[in-house]
């Protein structure tokens, strides 16, 4: 299957400074852009045509977001500490949860468990916290930090959830990624040995990958924890950055401090192809990859503020 190396949108005309994360609709048909500026935007990515702006909820920046399995609602998360779940159509604000400490805030979330029905957030608190989305309270349902056996030795950088939306994994700064299974609450933790900044399930749950700030991501064994591979050629040192596995699990991607994106062979660990995604003086600091199931694209962003959608090259007649 190709690889989604055509450059078929740039998304822009949404944010005023840096694109701090992209996240694709579960059919892909749509994307979510994250800014600097406090706001965050829905796409129709195949177009490349904004559809809506959503701001006046985080008073500092958007961090990540999260699309309901059933296109109505968006979890968002930011440096305000602020965890909201919006209404797709009213653009409104239909719960706001606080609780992470400090003046860190919030790094990621993810809506998860059966319909959707938590959302997850991950803070700079070293804490991993749950919300009812059903509920009208404001205080988490479960928050998992040293104090409650979960010891996260610092900030919670990511958030994956596999496909059924029983499990999470959560990547640390103190170099572990951890599994939570949300069914029995045991927590597995992995040392891979650099801080992580980013931790992605395969489609088929049987590997994680988990991308470190030393320029490597680790392919791990979900089962057994065991190291299986080990995938460079990407720069990851200083800022965050992402990995993703392609929708056919095929491949692995990350995104890189200079501009680019990479793709990687997952079982020979080759790099088969090299994607000079946005100006190399930039940092690609997001990317997201459809999902299973969907045509192969691929949607990225940068810190200077554009964000792009990709697709198989073309086919010459």
């Amino acid at each position: 299957m190709s690889l989604p190396t055509h450059r078929a949108r740039d998304l822009a005309g949404a944010h005023d400074g840096a694109v701090l994360a992209v996240r694709f609709s579960r059919d892909a048909a749509h994307c979510v852009t994250c800014g600097r500026d406090r706001a965050f935007a829905l796409w129709n990515a195949r177009k490349g045509t904004l559809l809506k702006v959503y701001r006046g909820g985080h008073a500092r920046e958007v961090r990540d977001a999260s699309c309901a399995r059933d296109g109505a609602r968006i979890a968002t998360c930011g440096g305000d500490r602020g965890v909201f779940l919006w209404d797709v159509a009213t653009g409104a604000s239909v719960r706001r949860w606080s609780g992470h400490e400090g003046e860190g805030g919030a790094n990621a979330t993810a809506l998860c468990g059966p319909g959707d029905a938590l959302c997850a957030s991950a803070g700079y608190d070293a804490s991993v916290r749950l919300w009812d989305c059903r509920a009208s309270g404001a205080r988490a349902m479960q928050v998992m930090h040293a104090r409650t056996g979960v010891a996260f030795g610092d900030s919670v950088t990511s958030l994956s959830v596999d496909e059924d939306g029983a499990k999470i994994a959560a990547g640390c700064v103190d170099g572990c990624a951890r599994t939570i299974d949300l069914r029995n609450g045991k927590c597995h933790v992995d040392s891979v040995g650099a801080p992580v900044t980013s931790v992605c399930f395969s489609h088929d749950k049987q590997c994680l990958i988990v991308g470190c700030l030393t320029s490597r991501v680790a392919l791990l064994d979900c089962a057994s924890g065991n190291a299986m591979a080990t995938y460079r050629g990407h720069v990851a040192e200083r800022a965050k950055t992402e990995c993703r596995f392609s929708n056919t699990d095929a491949h692995v991607v990350a995104s890189s401090e200079d501009g680019r994106v990479v793709f990687w062979d997952l079982v020979t660990g080759d790099v088969v192809r090299e994607l000079q995604a946005h100006d190399r003086s930039t940092v690609v600091c997001s990317i997201d990859y459809a999902p299973e199931g969907a045509e192969p694209a691929m949607a990225t962003c940068a810190a200077d503020g554009t964000a792009r959608y990709w697709t198989a090259p073309p086919t010459t007649q």
